[in-house]
């Protein structure tokens, strides 16, 4: 099942022309992130995918359903999307709770699928239902949305920046609430982000675009293999890596995250074992040794062979990638480093990362 789309849309004012001309077939049974510098189009795809650009000459089809072509229409609200752009547009003049249920009564009981209420538990949103809008931040208004949006039951759900107005604790959250809407209640979800972060952590599949044309369209983890869109995209990351929790020490209160290649221990997990997740931890964050060290306060030590060794931007250090089974890394050191350890294609090091380093 896919997500197919061919648009071309031309957007004039009176300072700027904009084109948006792009074809894309993306898989509907995960979450595609959709990532591009500010004006590259984002936004606009997002709304002709929902029918909201009049202008755009579009073929649209999701699984099975057409809902654009040359000759074909499908309406807006025919469509079952959910939209959860930037701006909140919650109904004033309703309470929290009253904006929640006006979506609810557009559906019809036919077509629930989701178990919203327990989605929006996770929200944490009980404190906020008999508030007003104007009574509320901007990032307490934007979870009002996203539950309202939930209560109408998508089959397709469209994000646009939806965290931007959240702190840091509450946006991990809500990560963690986006995945499980996709993961355990088979949402598809296509996100908007500027955050290298937030496509590390949630996305399957990799959608950039730049200047209204598509540059990168590729699974996410395949997308980080790829070399050139590495470094394009997100130039200072080490590693991404696929893990799974086995087991934990309650007297330290560590962690232990294997992956093909080796593990890691994290603290403060609050996940159950068999947990999986994605690690991601930048290059700046990874040192070499020639042995696997005890004397050191570093407690994640991962076996590796070094496979390209690459200039860096800052001529004062070098890139070393390696490979741990079939994973790949990239260590910053100085370049007085690199002559000290004498280091050179093909030869077996010991990655060191620090724990409190490895973000989830």
């Amino acid at each position: 099942m896919t997500l197919l789309a061919k648009i071309n849309l031309t957007r004039e004012s009176a300072s700027a022309k904009f084109h948006l001309d792009l074809e894309f077939n993306i898989p509907s049974d995960g979450i595609t992130a959709l990532f591009g510098p500010s004006g590259s189009g984002k936004t606009s795809l997002l709304r002709c995918i929902a029918g909201l650009e009049e202008n755009a000459i579009a073929t649209i089809r999701f699984k099975n359903d057409l809902w654009q072509s040359h000759d074909y229409f499908l309406p807006t609200h025919e469509r079952r999307i959910g939209l959860v752009f930037q701006r909140q547009n919650l109904f004033p003049h309703l309470s929290s709770k009253q904006n929640i249920e006006f979506a609810e009564k557009r559906v019809s009981s036919a077509l629930y699928n989701l178990n919203v209420d327990s989605v929006i538990d996770n929200l944490e949103i009980e404190h906020l239902l008999n508030k007003y809008p104007a009574q509320m931040s901007g990032g307490e208004q934007q979870l009002v949305a996203l539950a309202r949006t939930l209560r109408s039951n998508p089959a397709l759900l469209l994000m646009d920046e939806p965290l931007s107005s959240l702190d840091d604790p509450r946006k991990n959250r809500l990560l963690e609430t986006i995945k499980d809407l996709n993961k355990k209640h088979g949402l598809p979800i296509v996100y908007v982000t500027h955050s290298v972060d937030e496509v590390l952590k949630i996305a399957d599949h990799l959608l950039v675009i730049e200047d209204g044309k598509l540059s990168v369209n590729k699974p996410l983890m395949e997308a980080f293999e790829d070399e050139t869109i590495n470094n394009q995209v997100w130039p200072h990351i080490g590693a991404v890596i696929e893990a799974r929790l086995t087991s934990q020490t309650t007297e330290y209160g560590m962690y232990k995250f294997e992956f093909q290649g080796g593990n890691l221990w994290l603290p403060d997990s609050n996940k159950g074992i068999d947990f999986k997740t994605r690690l991601v931890i930048f290059a700046r964050d990874i040192s070499i040794a020639l042995s696997n060290h005890t004397d050191t306060s570093i407690l994640n030590k991962v076996q590796a062979v070094i496979t390209k060794i690459q200039e860096d931007m800052n001529p004062a250090f070098l890139q070393i990638h390696s490979k741990a089974g079939p994973n790949n890394f990239r260590a910053l050191v100085t370049k007085k480093s690199f002559n000290t350890l004498e280091l050179e294609t093909g030869k077996s090091i010991w990655l060191q990362i620090k724990s409190v380093a490895i973000s989830t």
